[in-house]
């Protein structure tokens, strides 16, 4: 099973994901956005997954449709 045959049953998922980030304890956090696609069967799922994956993230941004293949 390739990713093209994910993106063709519509199991890829994309998200965006913000960390806070911080060079140095005097310096003030900033963000750093994360993109990535997840390969899970449903919204949710794709959700939990990009969630464990980074559990201190501040937010995050999924899309409402999976990724098709026009969008490549």
């Amino acid at each position: 099973v390739t990713f093209r045959d994910h993106i063709r049953h519509g199991n890829v998922w994309t998200a965006e994901v913000e960390l806070l980030m911080q060079d140095t304890v005097n310096e003030p956090p900033y963000s750093l956005w994360v993109v990535v696609d997840v390969i899970a069967s449903n919204r949710d799922l794709a959700r939990y997954i990009v969630a464990d994956m980074y559990p201190e993230y501040q937010s995050i941004k999924m899309e409402d449709t999976p990724l098709s293949e026009d969008e490549l």
